[in-house]
């Protein structure tokens, strides 16, 4: 089938509160007519709008070399359960990792967020601080939340 006559991904990026992602992301693509690009809260559009491009740039490479939703998601969250128990530093990506059924996909889209970052004069270390300082905020919440539970049964046999 030519270029011209496939059908053509439409995507709708929402902006979602962090604590609404499906894991421990600032950025996610989700399947379906059309994509769902959900993006964690920023007060810097430039920043939403980098997220929005590298997803939409990973979930269409994916889409192209068969690497699903499914593997991905699986993928992360095991990734993110390592990083709990102490396998991975508070900074490491899952997408880089060596193992990431979707890393060329990712470094690509990477590459690409990290150009039109330079275009839209966003300083990159910043912009890394900004995701690490929502990342840290949900496992904050997460451990409060464990916390409490953990005090609540004290008292319980």
């Amino acid at each position: 089938m030519s270029p011209s006559k496939r059908r053509r991904t439409k995507f709708v990026v929402r902006v979602v509160p962090h604590a609404s992602q499906r894991y421990d992301t600032v950025g996610d693509w989700v399947p379906g007519k059309p994509v769902e690009i959900r993006v964690s809260r920023m007060h810097d559009e430039r920043y939403v709008f980098l997220i929005a491009l590298h997803e939409m740039v990973e979930f269409e490479l994916c889409r192209m070399h068969g690497v699903t939703d499914g593997e991905v998601v699986r993928f992360d969250r095991e990734f993110e359960a390592e990083r709990s128990c102490g396998l991975h530093s508070a900074g490491a990506e899952p997408g880089d990792d060596r193992r990431a059924p979707y890393r060329k996909e990712h470094a690509f889209a990477t590459n690409i967020e990290r150009q039109v970052a330079l275009k839209l004069g966003v300083k990159w270390s910043d912009y890394e601080e900004k995701i690490m300082k929502l990342d840290a905020r949900k496992k904050i919440q997460l451990a409060q939340v464990v916390s409490r539970n953990k005090v609540a049964g004290a008292g319980r046999v």
